[in-house]
């Protein structure tokens, strides 16, 4: 269904793509999850454009699009995709919306799985995912990044994805790579720009598509 896989690729914010291969198990993984914990929890809204390459099996370039993301704490969240066409995903609290081109579209019939689905894209925003039942973690780092890499053990999340990877800058702890990598074999890799931190954001962004 192309909102499940719409909500799968949208994502985060990120600024450099790391080789997996270059990184070593975290000298105190514990220390490394409280101190991302403290941070996100210490971040109220994010403001930042992005782009985002999707490396699909069958195309021999990656697919490129670009938008815009706004977060507020703790359930709010605004993907919007300005090109090369729009698309529109807004969550606030329980509800979730999402536009292709200028028309909504019936998020109803994705059931249980869009739920989850929410829950995890938030959880990756705001720190949730050290609480996600659905994925085993894993602490690694190389001299500047922290990357962590989650393996899902849901049933229904196992039939999506291989893993997920975060990759954190050791001087601020931010988010700098979201990549998804499905089961199979696609991968999306999100990148994001000009990022605000804890700075205000208009209500209606979480409430008008």
């Amino acid at each position: 269904m192309k909102i499940i896989r719409i909500l799968i690729l949208m994502a985060v914010w990120t600024a450099h793509f790391a080789n997996a291969q270059s990184f070593k198990p975290a000298a105190n993984p514990e220390k490394v999850l409280a101190e991302l914990r403290k941070t996100s929890q210490a971040t109220t809204s994010i403001q930042a454009s992005f782009t985002e390459e999707k490396y699909l099996a069958v195309l021999k370039e990656p697919e490129k699009s670009s938008g815009l993301f706004y977060y507020q704490q703790k359930d709010k969240m605004r993907w919007e995709q300005r090109t090369p066409s729009k698309y529109i995903i807004l969550i606030n609290g329980e509800k979730l919306r999402v536009q292709e081109g200028n028309k909504e579209k019936n998020v109803g019939q994705a059931g249980r799985m869009a739920a989850q689905i929410k829950e995890l894209m938030i959880g990756l925003v705001n720190g949730d995912f050290q609480q996600n039942k659905g994925f085993s973690s894993g602490v690694l780092e190389d001299g500047d990044q922290y990357q962590i890499v989650l393996t899902p053990v849901n049933r229904r999340l196992k039939n999506v994805y291989a893993k997920i990877t975060m990759n954190f800058s050791k001087s601020s702890l931010r988010l700098k790579e979201l990549s998804f990598f499905e089961k199979g074999g696609d991968k999306s890799i999100m990148k994001f720009q000009q990022e605000k931190f804890n700075q205000p954001i208009a209500e209606n962004l979480f409430k008008d598509l």
